[in-house]
């Protein structure tokens, strides 16, 4: 029995690596779990299906979709370093040894196993990994007695806000794509109508239309 063309067209083959990674705290497993299936199918389609010239999109606009992804990846990566570079030179400080926060336990270490097909996904599962290990560095600072409880929230909390600004940035990408509204959010060139939209100007076309005959009728009369 042969495939239609239909089922043919949705058959495709892509190169994949399995990684599997072991997360020890809360936020960073809820990333993995609620965010990583939506966010490697956008990943996917920018890295490998959004550069072909069969996406008819202007190229100014696939410019600034990737503009925008970059920034954002350098933004939270430059802000992980900082953190990083800050809390080596308190753990010096306080004379704590660097790999001290290996010796904490999780409550719930969870583990993933991901598929990668692009290297922008790998990307993003390396910024998840070094935000948990991030927190636990935080973590074993706090519970070292070094750090109060408000100010270890506060610094969690900048941790994952800025994850999750990136995470936002992706779905804005990807609400551009799928609704063509491209200078509406943020990347230039021209926003295309929506099936409801032509609908909607055509109805009003035809009103517009049968109105002027009707007031051509009254006018002869």
């Amino acid at each position: 029995m042969t495939s239609s063309k239909k089922d043919t067209a949705e058959i495709y083959a892509t190169s994949q690596l399995e990684r599997a990674v072991s997360i020890s705290l809360e936020k960073p497993q809820a990333m993995l779990t609620r965010n990583f299936s939506r966010i490697s199918k956008i990943l996917y389609f920018v890295s490998t299906q959004l550069p072909l010239p069969h996406i008819k999109i202007d190229p100014s606009v696939k410019q600034a979709m990737r503009s925008f992804l970059d920034e954002t990846w350098k933004e939270v990566e430059d802000y992980y370093s900082e953190v990083e570079n800050e809390y080596t030179n308190n753990y010096k400080a306080k004379l704590l040894p660097l790999d001290g926060y290996l010796s904490l336990k999780s409550s719930s270490e969870k583990q993933f196993n991901l598929v990668v097909n692009c290297p922008a996904i790998s990307k993003f599962i390396n910024l998840v990994v070094r935000y948990d290990i991030l927190l636990k560095k935080i973590d074993y600072y706090w519970l070292s007695g070094h750090m109060d409880d408000v100010t270890r929230l506060q610094v969690a909390k900048l941790l994952d806000n800025k994850l999750r600004k990136l995470t936002t940035n992706i779905s804005i990408i990807n609400k551009a794509l799928i609704t063509k509204k491209f200078n509406s959010l943020g990347f230039g060139g021209k926003d295309e109508l929506t099936r409801d939209e032509i609908a909607k100007q055509q109805a009003e076309a035809v009103a517009e239309n049968d109105s002027e005959i009707i007031e051509d009728e009254e006018s002869v009369a």
